[in-house]
């Protein structure tokens, strides 16, 4: 550490040009040159030490340290579009806010997977919240569509310990791998190894038998696009004979995560944690993980969706789906959508009965963590989607933009840009893109190839529109409200009343796919 003052001596007629505090082995030692004033010298002027904080602040940010919601960057409402205006971020935050709660409830419950997970008490109370939205705002036809769940993985009791050079380490983010089986009840020991990214490449000349193999998963951008997914390190990792698998998540902070490997044995830390775990090794110390672990696979679950309808002037509907289950706080996944369709659900349950043309069908899916979700929609697509003129997904659609400066991940005050999905006629996508645009819903370039997460079974169904965001914080225990900006739940609810509206604009076969030109036979 080096740090450079200057320091007027008046008594002595002397400055001190330059101190330095060199810290070595545990010892400071403080160096300083002196020299003469000269009389004609010209006065210094004090300079702050450069570890001196700016008397600013940081005035974006709240006293966590996250950006103000506040702060944030919002769109205005154009003239034409003043009938969204009751479609209130804020009021939608707070609905994001009262769904976190049954999360972090549950988790006060001491079940350990904690959250929305299917067949938990939390996933049944977050049916219970949608459910008692939809008679607030007079759906007609509520009901359940019930399923018998498979056998669910459920931790009972785990413990993560680690020792580096003989002393215990404390690593914040550590959590075991989830399908990890019951270990005995000494639980099992491991030396660590490190393995790089997990490549080829870095198994060569190193012996990983019987050890525990510590590698880095790098989120592309997040655990639904990630380096140990795509390239297959954990399988790498017991073809070459590990015994366990450790998997360092990220490339900044210290995000906690429950990735699986493979139901075999093996945990996951975040980059700050696996650092330390990385370098002790690269130190020639021995490192040690322990593993305890009590599970089950727990028979016998059931889980249900909640479907509530607002009826319209036709015989077609709009069917609007939002997943209820949730790793965790999961405030993005899917808090988010959640609460932008109790937003539209409030907008609609406005509109004259007689100005509704088509019926809207509202979905709190059951999800695809764990449950059928919108595939029972798919796999009954001849009756469930017989009247649906369009569907459109509310999932992950609200998320502060960051970047990285080093090994932090820093927020911004915009809204992240969506990957976006359409499927139907060029007129469905130019309307939704003309949406996105009147309310300030950045997306990419590229339109996705497939769409994704509940969308991804029926999107080829009937027409469909979903836009998604998928950060380095999803699936993560910091997957929390402060992620979720008030100004981009505003955003997209607005856009996708305006679609709504656009929409009934149409026929039902003005939306549909364009058939392939046909082509003459070869002769």
């Amino acid at each position: 550490m080096m740090l450079l003052r200057h320091v007027r001596n008046t008594a002595r007629r002397s400055i001190v040009v330059a101190s330095v505090l060199l810290i070595s082995g545990g010892i400071a030692v403080a160096i300083s040159a002196q020299q003469p004033r000269s009389q004609t010298a010209p006065p210094e002027r004090p300079q702050p030490a450069a570890s001196e904080p700016n008397r600013l602040g940081q005035p974006l940010l709240d006293p966590g340290g996250f950006v103000r919601d506040d702060a944030m960057l919002k769109s205005t409402l154009l003239p034409e579009d003043r009938k969204y205006g009751d479609i209130d971020g804020r009021h939608l935050k707070q609905l994001l806010m009262e769904v976190d709660a049954i999360s972090l409830k549950d988790r006060d419950s001491g079940n350990l997977f904690w959250g929305r997970n299917v067949g938990t008490p939390g996933h049944d109370a977050t049916q219970a919240w949608v459910e008692g939205y939809f008679k607030k705002n007079g759906l007609q036809g509520i009901h359940r569509i019930p399923f018998d769940l498979a056998p669910q993985w459920t931790p009972k009791a785990w413990e993560l310990t680690f020792t580096g050079g003989g002393k215990p380490l404390t690593l914040v983010s550590a959590r075991p791998a989830t399908r990890t089986s019951s270990t005995p009840p000494e639980g099992l020991e491991w030396e660590l190894a490190w393995a790089g990214t997990g490549t080829e490449a870095d198994f060569v000349g190193r012996d990983v038998k019987g050890k525990a193999v510590l590698m880095q998963d790098i989120p592309l951008p997040g655990d639904i696009r990630h380096s140990a997914d795509l390239d297959g390190i954990v399988a790498r990792a017991f073809v070459h004979g590990a015994a366990a698998v450790g998997l360092m998540f990220g490339i900044s902070d210290n995000f906690a995560i429950w990735q699986d490997t493979a139901g075999r044995p093996g945990f996951n830390v975040g980059f700050e944690d696996g650092r330390r775990l990385r370098d002790l090794i690269g130190q020639g110390q021995t490192v040690k993980v322990k593993l305890k672990m009590t599970s089950e696979m727990r028979p016998g679950l059931k889980t249900a969706s909640v479907v509530g309808i607002l009826p319209g002037t036709t015989g077609e509907d709009i069917t609007i789906f939002a997943h209820m289950d949730g790793f965790f706080r999961a405030s993005l996944d899917n808090a988010s959508g959640l609460a932008v369709m109790m937003g539209l659900v409030e907008h609609f349950a406005k509109v004259p009965p007689a100005q509704r043309r088509r019926t809207i069908r509202f979905v709190g899916s059951a999800g695809h963590h764990g449950g059928p979700g919108a595939r029972w929609f798919h796999d009954n697509k001849d009756t469930a989607l017989a009247t649906t003129a369009l569907a459109i997904n509310l999932e992950h659609v609200a998320a502060v933009r960051s970047k990285y400066w080093g090994y932090k991940l820093r927020m911004t005050t915009a809204v992240a840009p969506m990957r976006w999905w359409v499927w139907g006629s060029r007129d469905l996508m130019n309307t939704a893109l003309n949406a996105f645009s009147r309310f300030n819903v950045g997306v990419t370039a590229d339109m996705d190839p497939n769409a994704s997460g509940e969308m991804g079974t029926v999107s080829r169904d009937v027409p469909s529109i979903q836009v998604i965001t998928s950060p380095e914080i999803k699936h993560t225990e910091q997957d929390t409200p402060e992620w979720v900006p008030s100004s981009g739940l505003e955003e997209i609810a607005r856009a996708y009343a305006r679609i709504i509206d656009d929409v009934n604009t149409m026929d039902r076969a003005r939306l549909q796919p364009q058939s392939a030109p046909r082509t003459q036979a070869a002769r």
